[in-house]
């Protein structure tokens, strides 16, 4: 009983012009390796960004004090002319 590799019976259908059957052809194998690897890498990545989040939430909300409501924002357009919008 001779023990032939993927390989060899992939490359004599080959040399035979023969279909080559799928299992021998994939080019790679399923695993939970791969399925693992996304789910931690997924996870960090969702972890790094709260993070970052939470870190400079308070820098954006000081980035602009101003929010328009003063008086001073609303007299700017307390003298212009009202135009109809265009058509």
């Amino acid at each position: 009983m001779t023990h032939e590799s993927p390989h060899d019976k992939a490359a004599d259908a080959v040399h035979e012009g023969r279909p080559v059957e799928a299992q021998y052809v994939r080019g790679g194998r399923g695993g939970v390796r791969i399925l693992t690897l996304l789910i931690v890498s997924l996870a960090a990545v969702a972890i790094l960004l709260l993070g970052m989040w939470f870190v400079s939430q308070g820098g954006f909300a000081s980035t602009n004090a101003n929010t328009g409501a003063q008086a001073v924002d609303a007299q700017a357009f307390k003298d212009a002319p009202a135009t109809p919008p265009a058509q």
